[in-house]
């Protein structure tokens, strides 16, 4: 498929690149959610200080389980996205 704007100028919006950029992406959080759980909590109570909600774990040792299983998650589903995008474009 020929993107609309490729004829305009230098179009990067081919679904091949939007999936790989996806993927690329959430297999970078996903690595920092399981590798760094802390980490990933911190940058999410930070991104949410900006909306001036207070984010605060009840649970702490819960709530770092469950960040490095989702990311662990995260990590397969992104590199299954990676896959698709190489193999299926």
């Amino acid at each position: 498929m020929q993107c609309p704007l490729s004829a305009i100028s230098c179009c990067c919006m081919s679904p091949k690149f939007i999936f790989l950029s996806v993927g690329c992406l959430g297999f970078a959080l996903g690595a920092l959610s399981t590798l760094a759980p802390q980490r990933s909590i911190g940058l999410y109570q930070r991104i949410m200080k900006g909306f001036n909600w207070n984010v605060a774990p009840i649970d702490e040792p819960r709530e770092v389980r469950n960040t490095r299983a989702l990311g662990v998650f995260l990590t397969l589903l992104s590199l299954a996205i990676f896959a698709a995008a190489l193999l299926k474009f």
